[in-house]
């Protein structure tokens, strides 16, 4: 009786929803492994997967065999310990140095303080470091005057291994901006320091997404940390228009976003002239106007600067989101759409591009970037692998 029942139960069924596309991920990975036969991709999954899902998008990648997952917590690394990951885990992020005194962690680090390479040394015996240069971003790092004496002393400590050297491009997508030129030679620098001290490096990384474009000849660059590009989304016209490459690895087309929200109309409401829509009545209906009432809002992801700018699709058909967006709630103008239903879907961001409501074209009319779109999809909301 217990089977039969447990066969005959039904799952809730949610009305919000991200889609994660597998196929255009691995897709997007292979294409961008294609760009430089000497350059490894190393997936950046940090921030919940840019918000598509950490554990989603490491299964999805486990597979491909990338040589690290560069998350930035410990957190974030136990998430993905906890689901068997086998892809090497980078922790790129600072973390508080009594925390690797609990137990023995399987991780690499990156490592910019002394204090971090003496907690490593005694408590995680044999675990492997990469060296967080600052080449001149002025952020996280051991500033490049500093590095000798750093590694002197890092030296001494025999039971940690220096893997890698790293540091972050500040400006990569802005190929003009004179910071570029500056961080390549500081960081040449850094590997000549690292030479100088008879440090022998397995992986040496700077690149970013949009780094991938930059002439970084003379690096002895072997891996890219690649966050944005991996899931679809470049500010580089080079990486996101429509391009066919073809590569000893294949023939590859231009990056496709990977990431969907979707959700459903609660209700519909005919609107009269004048009537005006939700808070503050920034909406006024100028004709006879269809409303679609959605059961999302900027909680969820559906950023609050969208409000009376923003689109969504019904149906095919772009439609105007209207009033101000609530915490969970947003409404939507669906007047051109033919015969609305309630629980028609409704695309709150799609995955093409050339649509006016793609994580792109939402980020330009918020004035904002497309991360900050993507990671603040709240994580309660059901992603489901297509």
């Amino acid at each position: 009786m217990l089977n039969i029942l447990k066969f005959i139960k039904k799952d809730y069924q949610t009305l919000n929803k991200i889609e994660v596309s597998k196929s255009n991920l691995i897709h997007n990975y292979k294409y961008l492994s294609s760009l430089n036969q000497k350059i490894k991709i190393a997936p950046v999954i940090k921030s919940n997967g840019y918000g598509h899902g950490i554990v989603n998008v490491a299964k999805i990648l486990d597979w491909q065999k990338p040589p690290f997952f560069c998350v930035d917590s410990l957190y974030e690394a136990y998430e993905l310990l906890k689901v068997n990951i086998t892809t090497p885990i980078l922790i790129m992020g600072y973390t508080d140095p009594e925390n690797f005194k609990v137990k023995k962690l399987p991780f690499s680090f990156a490592l910019f303080d002394l204090e971090t390479a003496q907690v490593l040394n005694e408590y995680q015996k044999g675990c492997k470091v990469h060296i967080f240069v600052d080449s001149g971003m002025n952020r996280e790092g051991i500033p490049l005057s500093e590095l000798p004496k750093f590694l002197h002393e890092i030296k001494k400590l025999s039971n940690i291994k220096i893997e890698g050297l790293m540091s972050h491009l500040a400006s990569s997508d802005n190929i003009k901006d004179p910071l570029n030129v500056l961080q390549i030679k500081n960081f040449k620098k850094a590997l000549e320091i690292c030479e100088t001290n008879g440090i022998k490096l397995k992986w040496i990384h700077i690149q970013n997404s949009d780094g991938l474009e930059l002439n970084l000849k003379g690096c002895n660059l072997n891996m890219a940390r690649v966050g944005l590009a991996l899931y679809g989304i470049s500010t580089n016209p080079k990486l996101s228009k429509t391009r066919t490459l073809r590569t000893q690895m294949g023939t590859f087309r231009a990056l496709k976003p990977v990431l969907t929200l979707n959700t459903k109309i609660i209700q519909i409401k005919k609107l009269n002239k004048g009537d005006r829509v939700g808070y503050n009545g920034t909406f006024v209906a100028k004709r006879p106007t269809t409303l679609g009432v959605l059961p999302i809002g900027y909680y969820d992801g559906v950023d609050r600067r969208l409000s009376n700018k923003g689109w969504v699709i019904v149906d095919g058909q772009p439609c105007k989101i209207v009033g101000r967006v609530s915490m969970n709630i947003t409404t939507v103008n669906i007047s051109n759409v033919p015969n609305p239903k309630i629980g028609d879907e409704v695309f709150v961001y799609s995955n093409s591009r050339s649509d006016k409501n793609s994580i792109e074209n939402a980020a330009k009319i918020c004035r904002t970037i497309p991360y900050d779109i993507l990671v603040h999809l709240a994580t309660s909301t059901k992603r489901i692998i297509v």
